[in-house]
């Protein structure tokens, strides 16, 4: 599904790219002075809007119940996977039919909700055929689901609350990272400002348009290389593995790999610095690997070989959607005594959730 249908941009942009605009100006505003921003909504909810859109369907994208449930209940699964791994694996069971009840009860509303849209559009299809129409045409995860030759052994809210916990939390942490990025270098706001510009003059964002845009990717990307997890590629071995080198893995061994390369100064010059045309330059150089969507050994955030995020191509164009509308439309600054520095979190680096952002519309 991921691969198939997501890849189609010619209908999946137009849809995001409504909705985007609508959702900023609902989430964010359109007052002309500075205002602060609420930090959790107006990115993971902004995101949310987006993925929804394509996910969803036009019923729920807006249906401010289906963000708070989609939205709490991906905090809550995580949450919960987390006290999870503090039991041994024999008593989990037990602690599952104690503990979680907000899991549960966000999975029945979210069934309530999505089955009676899927009801909805099934009366929609009866109505049309016996009046000799043609039903309305959809073209979201819900349909897809459907249409799914497994789609009978699957609850569609399931699956929508799955993509969910996909496509929010990495996505809108990635987010938060370069909105950051955004606030801290006004200086390389005006060049990316007039790269959208000259990429789509009208505003009408397409699959060619998001293309032209490599500075924002390069931008992107950086983020990402700058605010690494300490390790990638968690992995367990499922079979006993010797590495060329001649190290055992043995079964059932937990393994990650280090990801300080992204840090390493024979890889990258400067790494310490923040440099939004890193990629960019060595792009025009012919490295085919430095787009924000392609994974090498040195930059493999998305994953390596056949495991490879099937959802990149999606992610990256969610996120240079969102962030064309809000260089186009915003100034955004962070507030006064703000860092907006990373705060370390076991293996990862997070944004610090108390972050202060000011935007005011142009």
């Amino acid at each position: 599904m991921v691969q198939g249908k997501l890849s189609k941009t010619d209908k999946t942009l137009p849809v995001m790219n409504e909705h985007i605009n609508t959702g900023l100006s609902d989430i964010w505003g359109e007052n002309k002075s500075w205002n602060t921003i609420n930090w959790e909504d107006g990115t993971t909810g902004v995101i949310s809007r987006a993925a929804a859109s394509i996910f969803a369907g036009p019923e729920l994208v807006a249906d401010p119940e289906w963000q708070k449930v989609s939205r709490a209940y991906v905090l809550d699964y995580f949450g919960a996977v987390g006290e999870m791994h503090l039991w041994p694996s024999w008593l989990r069971w037990l602690v599952v039919c104690c503990t979680h009840h907000s899991c549960r009860a966000g999975l029945k509303r979210a069934r309530e909700m999505v089955n009676k849209v899927v009801q909805k559009r099934r009366q929609e299809e009866e109505e049309a055929n016996k009046q000799g129409k043609e039903p309305p045409a959809y073209y979201d995860a819900l349909v897809w689901t459907l249409e799914s030759p497994l789609g009978n052994e699957f609850e569609s809210a399931d699956v929508q609350l799955a993509l969910a916990m996909a496509a929010l939390f990495t996505t809108s942490e990635l987010f938060r990272q370069i909105l950051i990025e955004v606030a801290r270098r006004p200086e390389v706001v005006e060049h990316l400002r007039r790269e959208i510009e000259d990429a789509a003059p009208d505003h009408d964002f397409s699959a060619t348009s998001l293309v032209k845009m490599q500075l924002l990717d390069s931008f992107m990307k950086e983020t990402q290389r700058q605010i690494p997890s300490l390790v990638i590629l968690e992995r367990l071995v499922i079979r006993d593995t010797r590495l060329p080198d001649g190290t055992l893995l043995e079964k059932g061994t937990h393994i990650a790999i280090d990801s300080r390369e992204m840090y390493d100064p024979a890889k990258f010059e400067n790494p310490e610095e923040f440099d939004a045309w890193r990629f960019y330059n060595r792009r025009q150089a012919g490295d085919n690997t430095s787009s924000f969507v392609q994974s090498s050994p040195e930059h493999a955030q998305f994953g390596m070989g056949k495991h490879l995020c099937p959802g990149r191509f999606f992610a990256g164009s969610e996120l240079k959607l969102c962030l064309a509308h809000i260089i186009l439309k915003y100034d955004i600054r962070l507030k006064d005594g703000c860092l907006g520095k990373p705060m370390p979190s076991g293996f990862l680096s997070a944004t610090d959730p108390h972050t202060q952002v000011e935007v005011r519309r142009r």
